[in-house]
């Protein structure tokens, strides 16, 4: 019965750390289904953390103390479980906006009191609190590999259904303990700068994590139009390294979460830098930074709960900071890969434009076919990537269908440029937990720190060298615009379109020679003014 009790507890404090990311997959079918913009349907995966963050902060400035840790798990699963099947049931996206703000509220709850019952149920209570930290690392890894996996087979109201059961078996060994003195007192946590530093450390790092728990599942679904199976499988990496590396994590102590650090920037570096569409290349990337995860997480979470206390206000202070760091990282990182995306969007236009121009194919043929993607590349509304080779397809033209394929490759490079920005970005927040983790070590640890920065940068140097080596600075580089005047290679076209392109440059040559002589002309006569 101890056991099973454990076991429940754990697996419900996995799925609620899982859920920060499990609906990432199934954005595009939400947003398929109900229509609306990107930014409302990601209000999905935010508003779940947003309040999870909310309530565990209030939990741990003393606003629900009167709920002990039985019962503020028994109601935390019970408001779970109900919400979980609404948002299964939701009629629209802010309805289920609604509903995940609800669940997510049920989870701190959950999370917060099922500590203590851990602690208890465990054979020491050290090792609960490695039990409860660890199930949380893994639920978060697990997250976008199991949500891309329900929605492929069985849609995305599987996600919410398939929590109904973890909830109700959490739910029952919450109430079998009833009766039992199983909460510990709360502690007040310690003033000081180490335990700040190990908050500070924790929220950069969760941070860090939106790079790979969110915007690597945008890469691959969005841009690159992979089934959420694929991705899935993609993605799956992650929890794998994480379990991989987490029994190192005892071994290495306090040099486990800065070396977790520099692998997960690392790992973000690699995503931001990939060469090419390469499905190897990213799971290589996401596995390296899974097993930053698995080294990561663990240590520093057992070092906020020493720090704040192994009790229900422990447990809400290390829950609250853990996604508030995830609710900063998406508040940073979002805008910016916004801002990049319009960007690689124009670029993209340009472009694909070019190899229409360019497509070895004859002026009628060109014609239609740039009166059949010029809405493709012009459609600023689309909610997704146009599939120029479907577009094509019909025509039954395998020349047509290569400058379909050419049009994709050229727009997924573009687009996929667009994202290293934000990659780079979490990097760096990963990096930055580096500095709060030299306060939290003894003499030797604060020493190794200027180490651990000379391996962060070398790992840095080795993937932008093999990134220059592969050829990826080509890779959804901006258009080159040659000069008005410059020589231009002949292109890919028949005679008569050759002497159309040489027409149109001697034209523009002679419009820009033109233009700067009206300028110069325009300056002469204004100085003359002056001085006169």
């Amino acid at each position: 019965m101890r056991r099973l009790a454990l076991a429940a507890l754990l697996a419900g404090v996995a799925v609620a750390f899982a859920d920060s990311s499990i609906v990432v997959l199934a954005l595009p079918a939400l947003l398929g289904q109900f229509g609306g913009s990107i930014g409302s349907v990601s209000w999905v995966v935010s508003a779940y953390n947003l309040a999870l963050a909310l309530v565990a902060l209030a939990y741990a400035r003393g606003r629900l103390r009167s709920l002990d840790a039985r019962r503020a798990t028994w109601i935390g699963s019970l408001v779970f479980l109900v919400a979980s099947v609404a948002c299964a049931l939701a009629p629209s996206a802010w309805t289920l906006v609604s509903f995940r703000a609800v669940q997510g509220a049920g989870a701190a709850l959950l999370l917060v009191g099922a500590l203590p019952l851990i602690r208890r149920l465990a054979r020491t209570p050290r090792r609960g609190t490695a039990l409860w930290a660890g199930a949380g690392v893994f639920g978060a890894a697990l997250g976008p590999a199991l949500g891309g996996a329900l929605t492929e087979v069985f849609g995305w109201h599987a996600i919410f259904l398939a929590q109904a059961p973890v909830a109700v078996l959490t739910l029952g060994a919450a109430l079998a303990l009833r009766g039992r003195s199983v909460d510990l007192p709360a502690l007040e946590p310690p003033a000081g700068k180490r335990r700040h530093a190990a908050s500070l450390a924790l929220a950069l790092a969760s941070a860090a994590l939106v790079g790979l728990l969110f915007l690597a599942v945008v890469q691959l679904i969005d841009v690159w139009r992979l089934t959420p199976l694929a991705a899935a499988a993609a993605v799956s990496v992650i929890p794998l390294a994480t379990l991989v590396a987490q029994p190192f994590a005892a071994r290495l102590r306090s040099g486990a979460p800065v070396a977790g650090a520099i692998l997960i920037a690392a790992g973000l570096a690699g995503m931001g830098f990939v060469p090419e569409k390469n499905v190897l290349w990213v799971v290589a990337a996401l596995a390296i930074a899974g097993a930053g995860l698995g080294l990561l997480l663990p240590g520093l979470t057992q070092r906020v709960l020493d720090d704040a206390g192994p009790s229900t206000a422990g447990a809400a202070h290390t829950v609250w900071i853990r996604h508030a760091g995830l609710v900063a990282g998406i508040l940073l990182l979002t805008p910016l890969l916004a801002a990049d995306l319009t960007t690689a969007g124009q670029n993209a236009k340009l472009r694909g434009v070019a190899v229409v121009l360019d497509a070895p194919v004859s002026f009628t043929a060109k014609t239609k076919l740039a009166l059949d993607v010029a809405p493709l590349l012009t459609d600023s509304g689309r909610r997704e990537l146009p599939d120029f080779a479907a577009t094509l397809a019909p025509r039954h033209d395998p020349a047509l269908t290569r400058v379909g394929r050419e049009l994709d490759d050229v727009v997924q490079a573009t687009i996929t440029r667009g994202f290293r920005r934000s990659y780079l970005a979490a990097a760096l927040l990963g990096l930055l937990a580096l500095v709060p983790l030299a306060l939290l070590g003894n003499g030797d640890a604060r020493r190794r720190a200027p180490r651990a920065a000379a391996v962060a940068l070398a790992v840095a140097i080795a993937l932008v060298g093999a990134e220059l080596a592969r050829g990826a600075q080509a890779y959804g580089a901006r258009p080159a615009v040659a000069p008005p005047c410059a020589e231009r290679a002949p292109a890919r076209a028949s005679q008569g379109q050759q002497l159309a392109i040489e027409g149109l440059d001697f034209l523009a040559c002679r419009l820009h020679k033109t233009r700067e002589q009206l300028l110069l002309d325009t300056a002469g006569w204004l100085r003359s003014k002056l001085n006169g």
